[in-house]
């Protein structure tokens, strides 16, 4: 089986936050290290920037470099290549190696600047989800009560992720900055984290109609190991339960658009059997079970391969 590319983790926030932490040690407290890749055959992972929201306005781009300084002294350290490129991705899976791309978890840290947005890109940053869950100078969040769509400045902010090729993220966006962001970015959009709301009513997940327009735009949607965007159930979540998920997308056209983005890291609570990134094997068990081989590599790698090489230059 072809190595898993998962679309979202938060270590390096946790790297950052716990800097006794080692990514080339196993550890219970990393879902995501270079041990778990290995055990988990993952081979390709973003690895977000997510700045908590304890952090002040004027702290919060400092805050990114710190993060980025993280990747590259304690991750991208020989054994884990820094994608910056559709080369880049090119050459890793063609060697077989491990990368990692980079991407910043929320444009409340941009504090409203396309300077800060191009050192992101120039220090290697190849994709941004426009929200986390509450509102920024880019769009409403998910959480908000009255959410509005991509304001003035985060039009041009999608203008010019688009010009740079970095991916567009819309999850955790509110739904409006979802169809907005559609309707103007010329290039394919991800959900790198998100789950089937008619299967789960959570602001998080996406409708069909969010679905459907993700799948007509070229982009790719990530399931998510975040137990409660899987069941409203206070209760163990299983693969199997995540499984009626894909078995959803898939039914509405989305063989070719549906990937994983697994939050490790950025979760507390995880699944019976998929605890980290070592668990892959158990997913990947799973799916062949259900499905054809062929549509497996699609999930586990081939669709998310196909929208980074669209989009990064």
């Amino acid at each position: 089986m072809v190595p898993i590319f998962d679309a979202h983790c938060d270590v390096l926030s946790k790297l950052w936050e716990l800097p006794e932490l080692d990514f080339y040690r196993a550890d219970e407290r990393l879902h995501v290290s270079y041990p778990e890749m290995v055990k988990g055959n993952v081979g390709i992972q973003v690895m977000a920037c997510y700045v908590p929201k304890y952090v002040p306005y004027g702290r919060r781009f400092q805050a990114v470099l710190e993060m980025l300084d993280v990747f590259y002294e304690r991750v991208a350290s020989g054994k884990i290549r820094a994608i910056r490129s559709r080369a880049d991705l090119d050459a890793c899976v063609l060697k077989e190696e491990k990368g990692a791309i980079l991407f910043v978890e929320g444009a409340h840290a941009l504090e409203e600047s396309f300077v800060q947005l191009r050192t992101w890109h120039r220090l290697g940053v190849r994709g941004m989800t426009l929200t986390w869950n509450y509102s920024n100078a880019v769009a409403s969040g998910c959480h908000e009560p009255h959410p509005g769509g991509l304001t003035s400045f985060g039009r041009t902010v999608v203008e010019e992720m688009n010009r740079l090729g970095m991916i567009i993220d819309v999850s955790h966006v509110a739904e409006p900055g979802f169809w907005d962001t559609l309707e103007l970015s010329k290039m394919p959009v991800i959900a790198s984290h998100s789950n089937v709301k008619r299967l789960c009513d959570h602001p998080r997940n996406l409708t069909d109609d969010q679905i459907k327009a993700l799948i007509a735009n070229g982009g790719v949607m990530g399931l998510t190991f975040v137990d409660f965007f899987v069941t409203a159930e206070k209760r163990t979540v299983w693969i199997d339960d995540l499984l009626r998920h894909l078995d959803h997308v898939c039914a509405l056209g989305g063989v070719d658009h549906v990937g994983f983005g697994s939050d490790f890291d950025g979760i507390t609570e995880t699944f019976g059997d998929l605890t980290r990134a070592g668990d892959y094997h158990n997913l990947v068990e799973a799916l062949l079970k259900r499905y054809k081989e062929a549509d497996v590599q699609k999930f586990v790698r081939e669709n998310w391969l196909r929208v980074f090489r669209n989009v990064l230059q």
